[in-house]
């Protein structure tokens, strides 16, 4: 196995892993078509059986796509080597199991974007792109950005809803715009605009060196919803945001973290409990935190009313489990909330209506 490209983490749910050492952008990576195929071997032979959620004929589809990119490894550059495997691991469509290829897909257009209900918008920008903050996208190169959002689905894993949370992050890096036939090369990406007066322009953007030091990709996270929450104003070099210069903004707009808690009012008998992963981010165990938030504010305060917030933990299915909040804690979910939240949120609030706080 050519050394720091596969690795299977020893966690419960298989992940895979691509990465460069250090930092390296996609065109400083090196990576022989001997190297790429020693990869796929590894895959195939050492990854693929640990995964269980592949149907048999999602096995085969599986081992096809791994056999057409071994023919096709002297052709290949590193960044759509990474590609084609993004692709197979997602045929499983398992929402526990990607490819993380972080920076080898190159950089990134000066934008971020996110998908509303009435389509594509930038929602952040470099400092000298602030004029396209809120333009809609409708269209990227030959495409549509729906024509897009189609096309990219092939290399995303989950359900179509983690799969619509997680497409706008691959939309804004011209190597996966290339893949999927959108652009002809990387330097410049034409996307059509519709700004907020009604003009529809087109505007050619390059990828930008520099980086987004808020850009939680580089944290081994997936940027998601990351990018609709505005950086700190003192974090220097910091892109800039739609929601720039408003006051007041609801506690779901803090960086994510693991758990927060603050009270919302100043008699501090309405307690918000904001939970945005499934495991700490640090050395502290995630219950030892939550026991935090019992000792610190529920135990001396008493609040009357409790709502935890999990519409920012993504992963698993929500639909597929059915929580009951008694009494006066509440929660907040979105669609894309995991099962694991949700169950911990639903200690949470049973262990505090039963009165053992």
């Amino acid at each position: 196995m050519s050394s720091g490209w596969l690795a299977i983490p020893r966690t419960a749910a298989v992940a895979l892993t691509l990465a460069v050492a250090g930092s390296a952008q996609a065109a400083d990576a090196i990576l022989t078509p001997a190297q790429m195929r020693e990869d796929l071997t590894f895959l195939e032979e050492k990854w693929a059986p640990l995964d269980k959620s592949f149907s048999d004929s999602q096995r085969v589809a599986f081992g096809r796509h791994l056999d057409e990119t071994a023919s096709a490894a002297e052709d290949l550059e590193p960044e759509e080597f990474a590609l084609e495997v993004m692709k197979a691991v997602a045929i499983a469509r398992n929402g526990h199991t990607n490819a993380n290829v972080g920076t080898l897909l190159g950089a990134d257009l000066p934008v971020r974007v996110w998908s509303f209900s009435d389509g594509l918008y930038i929602v952040k920008t470099h400092p000298d792109f602030e004029w396209l903050l809120g333009a809609r996208i409708d269209g990227i190169g030959s495409l549509t950005t729906q024509e897009a959002l189609d096309r990219v689905r092939a290399y995303l894993p989950g359900t179509d809803q983690r799969i619509r949370f997680l497409s706008p992050g691959y939309l804004v890096a011209p190597a996966v715009l290339e893949q999927i036939g959108a652009v002809d090369g990387t330097d410049h990406v034409p996307l059509t605009l519709q700004f907020a007066d009604g003009r529809t322009e087109i505007v050619e953007l390059g990828p930008k060196k520099g980086e987004d030091p808020g850009d939680e990709r580089k944290a081994s996270l997936n940027r998601g919803y990351s990018v609709l929450i505005p950086d700190d104003p003192d974090l220097p070099g910091r892109w800039r945001h739609l929601l720039d210069g408003h006051k007041d903004l609801p506690p779901i707009y803090g960086k994510r973290s693991d758990v927060k808690a603050r009270f919302l009012d100043d008699s501090k008998k309405v307690l918000y409990i904001r939970n945005d992963t499934a495991r700490s981010i640090d050395e502290t165990p995630l219950p030892d935190k939550f026991a935090g938030v019992v000792l610190d504010k529920i135990l001396p305060m008493q609040p009357k009313h409790i709502i935890v917030d999990l519409r920012l933990n993504n992963g698993g299915e929500l639909l597929q489990h059915d929580p009951v909040f008694p009494g006066d804690t509440s929660t907040c979910a979105a669609r894309r909330t995991c099962v694991r939240a949700c169950r911990e949120g639903n200690l949470l609030c049973r262990h505090y209506d039963r009165g053992h706080a």
